[in-house]
Parts: C-alpha cells; sequence; structure tokens
C-alpha cells in the first residue's frame, strides 16, 4: 500500500462531513441548552462553553495526535488501554471518585472533571477486538481462541450492563464487537452461539429485577395506555409533541418551546426532539443525510482497504457510530424505550465528544493508505 497524496492523504469527505456535523452540533446544543444553562447558572451559554473547553478543544486535540499517530502502536498497546478502561470502568463505584446521577452510578469526577469511562471503553473495545482478530486470524475458531474472545466482550459488557446500569451502552458494545466478528475468519455457528447469549443476557438484563426501570420503559412505549403514572411517559410524550410540532419547516432556529423544561434532558438524551422541533422536517432530512453521508463513506473507504486490522477498526467503528446514532434517535420518535445515549458530536458529553473525535481520527489516519 502506498499514500495517497491527492489529498493528502486524509479523505476530505469524511473530514468535511464531521467537521460540519460538529459545528451544527454545537449549534444545536447552543439551543437546547440555554434555558437550563440560565436557571442553573445566570449564564445562558455556559453549558455552550463547557462543551468547548471540555469537549471540542480536547477532542480536537486527540483528533490530530491519531490523525497522525502510527497506527501501528495501536496495536502494540490495545490491550493494555482495554485493561486501563476496564480498571477505569470500575472506579465508578468507588467512593469520593464515583458519582451518581438520577439513581445511575456511570461518572467519575476528578478534580470537577466529570467523565463516563463507558465511552472510552467503546474505544478500547474496538481496538482490543481488532488486535485480537487479526492475530488469531484463521486460528479464530479454536477454543481457547472463541474463550478468549467471549471474555473480553463478555467483560465489557458486563460491567456497563451489569455495574452501570446501561444496557444501551452494553448493545453498543456487543454490536461494536459482533460487527468486527462478521469480518473476521469466524464460523456462522459460532456468531450464532454469540448473538443467541447476547440475546438472553439482553431478555435476563430487563426483566431482572423484576418491575426495574428498564421494563417500565419497555412497558410505556409498547402501551402507553396501561401506564399508572403521567411521570413514566412524560419524557416520551413531549419528545412526540417537540417532532411534532417542527412541521415541515420548523419553529424557527432558538424558537423551541418543550426545552423550556418540558423535556428533562433537552440538551442529551432529547436534544434531536429540540432539533426537530426547531428545524422541522426539512432540517432533520438534511441533518439525518449528515450522518448518512459519514456512514456511507467510512463504508466506501473499507472497500478501499486491505488491511485486516484496519477493516476491523472501520468496520467496529461505523457500527458504533450507527448504533449510537439510532440509539439517540430512535426515543424521540418513539421506536424505541427512552436511554441515556449522546448524539455523536450533537449531544452535550465532554467524553463522547472526546472520543469520538479520537475514532474519527483514527479513521482519517487509516484513509491516508487506501489503495489506489
Amino acid at each position: 500500500m502506498k499514500q495517497n497524496n491527492v489529498l493528502k492523504g486524509v479523505d476530505l469527505v469524511i473530514l468535511i462531513a464531521t467537521g460540519l456535523l460538529l459545528l451544527v452540533g454545537l449549534v444545536i446544543l447552543q439551543s437546547a441548552s440555554g434555558p437550563s444553562s440560565y436557571k442553573f447558572f445566570g449564564n445562558a451559554y455556559t453549558d455552550f462553553i463547557s462543551q468547548l473547553q471540555k469537549g471540542v478543544l480536547p477532542g480536537l486535540f486527540l483528533f490530530l495526535i491519531f490523525a497522525n499517530f502510527s497506527l501501528k502502536w495501536l496495536r502494540k498497546l490495545s490491550i493494555l488501554g482495554w485493561i486501563t478502561m476496564i480498571g477505569l470502568n470500575v472506579l465508578v463505584w468507588m467512593p469520593g471518585i464515583g458519582v451518581e446521577v438520577n439513581g445511575a452510578r456511570r461518572w467519575i469526577e476528578i478534580a470537577s472533571f466529570r467523565i463516563q469511562p463507558a465511552e472510552f471503553l467503546k474505544l478500547a473495545l474496538l481496538i482490543c477486538m481488532a488486535t485480537i482478530l487479526f492475530h488469531l486470524g484463521k486460528n479464530i475458531n479454536r477454543v481457547q481462541s472463541l474463550l478468549w474472545i467471549t471474555f473480553v466482550i463478555g467483560i465489557s459488557a458486563g460491567i456497563v450492563i451489569v455495574g452501570q446500569s446501561s444496557l444501551s451502552n452494553g448493545i453498543i458494545l456487543i454490536a461494536i464487537a459482533l460487527s468486527m466478528l462478521f469480518q473476521s475468519k469466524i464460523k456462522f455457528k459460532f456468531i450464532a452461539i454469540f448473538a443467541i447469549i447476547t440475546l438472553i443476557t439482553i431478555i435476563v438484563s430487563i426483566f431482572y429485577p423484576p418491575d426495574n426501570y428498564r421494563l417500565k420503559r419497555i412497558k410505556t412505549l409498547l402501551k402507553p395506555e396501561q401506564v399508572s403514572s403521567l411521570d413514566e411517559k412524560y419524557q416520551t410524550d413531549n419528545n412526540m409533541i417537540a417532532v411534532g410540532s417542527g412541521g415541515l419547516l420548523g419553529v424557527g432556529l432558538g424558537e423551541s418551546r418543550q426545552k423550556f423544561f418540558y423535556l428533562p434532558e433537552a440538551s442529551t438524551d432529547s436534544i434531536f426532539a429540540v432539533f426537530a422541533e426547531e428545524a422541522g422536517f426539512v432540517g432533520v432530512i438534511l441533518l439525518l443525510a449528515l450522518f448518512l453521508t459519514i456512514i456511507f463513506r467510512i463504508l466506501f473507504l473499507y472497500t478501499q482497504i486491505s488491511d485486516d486490522f484496519w477493516r476491523y477498526i472501520l468496520i467496529g467503528g461505523v457500527t458504533w457510530f450507527t448504533t449510537q446514532t439510532l440509539v439517540n434517535i430512535a426515543p424521540t420518535i418513539q421506536l424505541a424505550p427512552v436511554t441515556g445515549v449522546p448524539l455523536p458530536f450533537v449531544s452535550e458529553g465532554g467524553t463522547s465528544m472526546m472520543v469520538f473525535c479520537a475514532l474519527f481520527g483514527i479513521i482519517a489516519n487509516i484513509s491516508k493508505y487506501r489503495n489506489t
């Protein structure tokens, strides 16, 4: 392979589309976070500035590092990185470091800097799985190989689903791993076994313990008329009100009514609903077109790369980006239960911004080595 010098090596379509998504996301975030930011801090721009300082600026720094990082070091450091991120996720249970928000312990806070370790674990699992599958090659169907893969996936997903009560993030982790297994030389029967184990894990997580919040959210989605408490469908109803109020062209940028404390998570979980209200159907189509441009361009890049390790990274990365986008958007239009997953490059959250910038730095780096 030789480096493509026509576009200085980096795929400009991915670069420009991602940059546009980040800029559009900042505009959407400022609009969605303004009311709550003013209420709690006395300044409508506090959350916006925080996103710049704790998400965008360090994220761009990570992008530049990974875009120019020697990719061979990803393989060398992958296992160590995965172990480190597992340890970081364990810290959410440590008193004085772990932070509980809305009844869930998914964050750690050090010197007023709060991060969500599960986001870093997604990147660590992606690189670790790519390394394992690359080195196993045709030996992937051996018992010891399958046990090692099961251990890595199981520990990653289990620590998030069970330890942090985050089924949605667990599903994203599993989706990343399964997509990479499909790319590998593993026999289909083993993929089917992994899929069955995953399905059983999800079902158990939903129904145990009885009457947990996951089951309540699913019941609210499927049979809202049978929900005894209005609080249980409050966010779902207001999401639909926001989306429906947008009409064809929207009520205008900054003019959303639902963001004024009708939506409890206007700048994170429900940010797409706020955008749909302000930009309308046309705006939603344009935003989705931007997401699809990035997704299909990464898939096109995948067809131009022959190195197996990089192909694993690309297929796992695009699965991660796509799944997380769907998991965030689907609840706002009542296609899935309410979750707490940020919309890539749009939702408030410095950790998510940094990690996706790092991911796309790796993708930009890989694009330098397309076949010519």
